[in-house]
């Protein structure tokens, strides 16, 4: 891995620090993009992502970066509008990458930052009923209607009951799961609120951001409505509230991806000639030998 420092041609604060909603205890998460040397880009051997969870870093291979921007990727497109003092380190590889960004925004966009958003959503609803309405006991296959079997086990009186044992089942190991494994700043914010208000911080700002690229044609990475965002993690917005305000930005999104001007889908093919001239540009260079 000592090439993967010199193959590296762009590097970027990323996550809250980027938004502008960190706070005191917020790690410093980094992204960026590596140009592999010539036997990894040519030969039989592939190299597409390095992690360091310790460090919070990820640095991706220029073609697995550029097919995740190609499908408007949330994470990914921060990498590629993260503001200028966020920029770690630059090089005219990825000085490049970053000035053919319009390239890579589509419609696509009110897909996948609302899909990001429904996570969001999906892990809070269910936070909130575990707190307010957690299962009180593990589900046993009697009270789906399950006899004992002559051979061994139990017999289910239809496949709908079966099933709906073995969904009840499971959401009684996701609850324990949860509540031996819940992060404390997590719980912390649960136990105040009355729900997860770090998940209601980013699943507000995908909205808007979604909002806006579909508008505007622009990734504002660093919020300007950064202490509004700090505000909802800090409890601003009952939970009855934060769902209506949700319902209404669904609808917002939904208005602008009907109005927006960005085509259906990315200019493929200049994205991919982009990537060829680099890759190529960067086999002449020995550099990345």
């Amino acid at each position: 891995m000592e090439w993967l420092e010199r193959s590296t041609i762009l590097r970027v604060v990323w996550g809250s620090r980027a938004f502008g909603t960190a706070d005191a205890d917020s790690d410093t998460d980094i992204r960026g993009v590596f140009i592999p040397p010539r036997p990894l880009l040519l030969g039989l051997g592939r190299f597409e992502q390095y992690e360091d969870a310790a460090s919070d870093t990820v640095i991706y291979s220029l073609a697995k970066f550029v097919r995740l921007a190609l499908t408007n990727n949330p994470n990914i497109l921060d990498i590629l509008w993260a503001d200028d003092e966020d920029v770690l380190f630059i090089d005219e590889y990825g000085q490049r990458l970053r000035t053919s960004r319009d390239l890579f925004l589509s419609r696509q966009v009110a897909q996948t930052y609302a899909g990001y958003a429904a996570s969001q959503i999906q892990r809070m609803e269910t936070h909130y009923r575990w707190l307010h309405n957690p299962p009180d006991h593990q589900p046993t296959a009697a009270e789906f209607g399950a006899q004992p079997h002559p051979a061994g086990g139990v017999r289910f009186p239809n496949t709908h009951q079966e099933r709906a044992f073995q969904s009840a089942n499971k959401y009684w190991q996701n609850y324990q799961k949860w509540r031996a494994n819940r992060n404390p700043e997590r719980s912390a914010l649960e136990e105040a609120h009355g729900y997860d208000t770090k998940h209601a911080l980013h699943l507000l700002r995908l909205y808007r951001m979604g909002i806006e690229i579909l508008r505007e044609g622009v990734v504002r990475v660093k919020r300007p409505d950064a202490a509004w965002l700090r505000s909802v993690r800090a409890g601003r917005y009952s939970y009855p509230e934060l769902m209506q305000l949700v319902a209404s930005l669904q609808q917002e999104l939904a208005a602008a991806e009907a109005q927006t001007t960005l085509p259906l889908q990315p200019d493929e093919a200049a994205i991919n000639a982009l990537l060829v001239a680099l890759h190529w540009q960067a086999l002449q260079s020995e550099r990345f030998w």
